[in-house]
């Protein structure tokens, strides 16, 4: 009987050992199996466990989704892996695509979000890029940046449209990117650059934010050397001072539903409410999206008693106190005879 005991205990002992060692084989075997071709895969939100290794498996990522599944939960690694796109290079293993799983490691694409581009011009910038949700975030994008009540609700009130809020600068983004998630990060990084622009200077008084975003996207756009930006902060504060009008051609364009390229006499004279040259004060709202630079030079405007620039056809502007000062600048630099841009 004793015999029969120690028979079983040992049967049992070495089927233990076959099992383990058999699963360790396995193991070992799967983590060994390296992929032949680089994979992009998309981890949707709320998928389990076992469908992202069935996903995985099928581009050929891994070569046993079953032990996968029970390796990644037992390592919790579906308790904490970010949704996403990620891109798995050939030759990676098991271990490695965990990892990558378990840190959150999906593709960035890089957008790029220019100076002075306006609401359309960023959509126009996110058509047909890989990250996208779909072909018709673009549009969703300037709807929701245009959506009455948006801009008071992520904290910028008084704000007619988000227009001027949406920071210009490269952001790394994930696949797929919806307008919601693209909206956020780009105002995040204004709120950032605010804050710490604000540590520096104070508005004027009687200025608050949007007065300051406003005038500063007409600076971004008037600018065509960066040193100006101050000077031309300077003469726009003096004008606003004396009661003059703005009159900033880019106030007048971006108003107008169809520009070709040339301000003409109607466009002047054109009645809507961003037209600087009919209407007193500052528009109703940003015209663009103003950089750091701009939006410091409103912040700490250079002391002078300008009230006029011309261009000079080289990138920078002819300042001018007096009327005939201006006149005079704009005869010397005007040499077509026509009507220049940012002539005051």
């Amino acid at each position: 009987m004793r015999a029969i005991r120690r028979f079983l205990a040992f049967v049992l002992i070495a089927s233990a050992f076959l099992a383990a060692a058999t699963g360790l084989a396995i193991y070992v075997g799967a983590t060994r199996w390296r992929s032949q071709l680089t994979a992009e895969v998309l981890i949707e939100p709320g998928m389990s466990m076992r469908a992202i290794a069935a996903r995985l498996a099928r581009e050929g990522v891994i070569g046993t989704p079953r032990l996968f599944e029970v390796v990644g939960r037992a390592r919790g690694v579906d308790r904490r892996l970010k949704a996403g796109t990620y891109e798995f290079p050939a030759g990676v293993r098991m271990p490695e695509v965990m990892g990558m799983l378990a840190r959150g490691e999906v593709k960035q694409y890089a957008f790029t979000v220019i100076e002075g581009w306006t609401i359309a011009d960023i959509a126009r910038a996110l058509e047909r890029q890989p990250f996208l949700v779909d072909d018709d975030m673009p549009a969703r994008f300037a709807a929701a940046a245009r959506e009455p009540g948006k801009a008071a609700a992520l904290g910028f009130e008084g704000a007619p449209t988000l227009e001027g809020y949406l920071f210009p600068d490269t952001y790394l983004v994930a696949k797929p990117l919806g307008e919601a998630a693209l909206i956020k990060v780009m105002t995040d990084r204004f709120a950032e650059v605010w804050k710490d622009l604000s540590a520096e200077g104070s508005p004027r008084e009687g200025m608050g934010m949007r007065d300051v975003v406003t005038l500063a996207s007409i600076v971004e756009k008037e600018t065509g050397d960066p040193s100006e930006r101050p000077l031309i902060a300077s003469v726009f504060f003096n004008r606003l001072g004396r009661g003059m009008p703005l009159q900033s051609d880019p106030t007048i364009i971006y108003g107008l539903v169809d520009f070709d390229g040339n301000i003409r006499k109607q466009d002047i004279s054109n009645p809507h409410r961003y037209n600087t040259y009919l209407h007193p004060g500052l528009p109703p709202g940003p015209i663009c999206s103003p950089g750091k630079a701009s939006l410091a030079a409103v912040l700490n405007p250079s002391p002078s008693d300008y009230l006029y620039f011309v261009s000079k056809k080289d990138g920078t502007h002819e300042f001018s106190a007096t009327l005939s000062e201006h006149s005079s600048a704009v005869r010397r630099y005007q040499l077509n005879g026509g009507r220049m841009a940012g002539e005051r």
